[in-house]
């Protein structure tokens, strides 16, 4: 078992403009769950996006790729731009996400800081290779719980939950409008959650996360 950290800087425009650069990773928030919401009707919305990674079906069972034309998409709650842990069993993890407009009413006011569900997918441009690669996703609790998804609580500090969210506005050069989404999950004491993290198309790492109480850490 690897240990991290993770710091993964994603580029969001690759999924709007599908531009030829090909030396950032490009990630998806492909849904999130909890936060004592009802799941049929929470996130509100999800957009569909491009995606670059044109290797076979992905390894990851959490997401399905949706063909465009010539193109692949993927739908999600959000564009990961930032995702940082510390690589500690303990240590919590940090997301930026641009989330639509639309859901921005959902994040807001959060009190109930239980994450039922959420599932995630980076991939980057092997450039030895010639591919892309998936790069991080989440195995989840592949023991005794729910597989391809991480269980977590929202990190509270004081009376303040750790989720913000800004207000639309204009992001980089296009006209396309965001809401920038920060949260930091930590672990909810009930699930471990193995994460998937490739350093490359072949070279790749599972990292542990979370504790369960009471048993084995």
């Amino acid at each position: 078992m690897g240990d991290g950290p993770l710091g993964i800087s994603c580029d969001w425009q690759q999924t709007i403009q599908q531009r030829p650069q090909k030396n950032i990773p490009v990630g998806y928030l492909l849904d999130i769950k909890g936060m004592g919401k009802d799941a049929s009707s929470f996130p509100k919305s999800k957009s569909l996006f491009y995606t670059p990674f044109d290797g076979d079906a992905p390894d990851y069972g959490g997401v399905q790729l949706e063909t465009v034309g010539a193109k692949k998409a993927v739908r999600c709650v959000g564009l990961i731009t930032q995702l940082q842990w510390e690589g500690g069993k303990l240590d919590p993890m940090d997301f930026t996400v641009l989330i639509s407009p639309e859901n921005k009413a959902d994040f807001t006011g959060i009190t109930n800081t239980e994450v039922s569900q959420l599932k995630f997918w980076i991939c980057e441009w092997d450039s030895a290779k010639g591919k892309w690669f998936e790069k991080c996703f989440p195995l989840g609790d592949e023991a005794n719980g729910p597989e391809n998804e991480m269980s977590a609580r929202l990190n509270q500090k004081g009376s303040e939950v750790m989720i913000h969210v800004g207000e639309p506005e204009n992001v980089g050069v296009t006209d396309v409008k965001f809401c920038q989404m920060t949260f930091q999950i930590i672990p909810d004491k009930t699930h471990l959650c193995n994460i998937h993290y490739a350093h490359n198309s072949l070279d790749k790492d599972v990292y542990a996360w979370g504790y369960v109480e009471g048993g084995q850490s």
